[in-house]
């Protein structure tokens, strides 16, 4: 878990510096989804410690770019 809290803090800087004053954004990006219990979004985790990612197709790529993961494309 500390190494997931790290790896969210360093993304979170990042992002304070490409989105500043944009708070709601990075609440939405943010690896720990915040409330009782916190959560940790596996699927955002694994995009931000990936190179790149991709679906199995043409059609789910697109699709995972213009809904799921629209904020990190």
């Amino acid at each position: 878990m500390d190494l997931i809290y790290l790896v969210n803090f360093l993304y979170i800087e990042d992002l304070k510096i490409k989105f500043p004053g944009d708070n709601q954004k990075l609440a939405r990006m943010s690896l720990i989804e915040e409330g009782w219990p916190k959560c940790i979004r596996m699927a955002y985790l694994s995009i931000v410690c990936s190179h790149n990612v991709n679906g199995v197709a043409e059609l789910h790529t697109s699709l995972l770019k213009e809904t799921i993961f629209r904020e990190f494309d």
